[in-house]
């Protein structure tokens, strides 16, 4: 169980380090061939956070994300791990470019990584904050 904890921990920070150097495609190596993504959310309003299905997907989120979004900040309050399971605690804010708003959030990360692999991922996020910053 140890050294799940350690790989599932290896992985996740790994993908967070990618993100952070906007190395997006580093992380097909990764992400499961058949992953569940999920961001729940007005799909109609925020586009970018649709449901994913397959790594290459994923990739894409991130450009189609900062086609509609200018991150500001984001910084991590706490990161758990248990066997397979991760979740990752914080807060982000964000300038939307359609309106010019200030979106900021606390925000809840839950991913699963088997055989070393991301096979789920879902953000949660205040998803009606979310809606009044697009809304001019």
């Amino acid at each position: 169980m140890e050294s799940q904890v350690a790989s599932t921990q290896a992985v996740v920070e790994k993908y967070l380090g990618n993100i952070s150097a906007k190395n997006y495609q580093a992380n097909l190596d990764l992400l499961a061939d058949q992953v569940e993504w999920r961001i729940p959310g007005n799909q109609a309003m925020a586009p970018w956070i649709r449901d994913r299905n397959t790594k290459e997907e994923v990739v894409l989120f991130y450009e189609e994300l900062f086609r509609h979004v200018e991150p500001i900040s984001y910084a991590f309050t706490g990161k758990f791990y248990a066997g397979d399971q991760a979740v990752l605690t914080g807060n982000l804010e964000s300038r939307m470019l359609a309106t010019g708003k200030v979106f900021y959030s606390p925000f809840t990360i839950q991913i699963t990584v088997r055989d070393g692999r991301i096979n789920r991922y879902l953000l949660l996020e205040d998803s009606f904050g979310l809606v009044k910053t697009l809304t001019a």
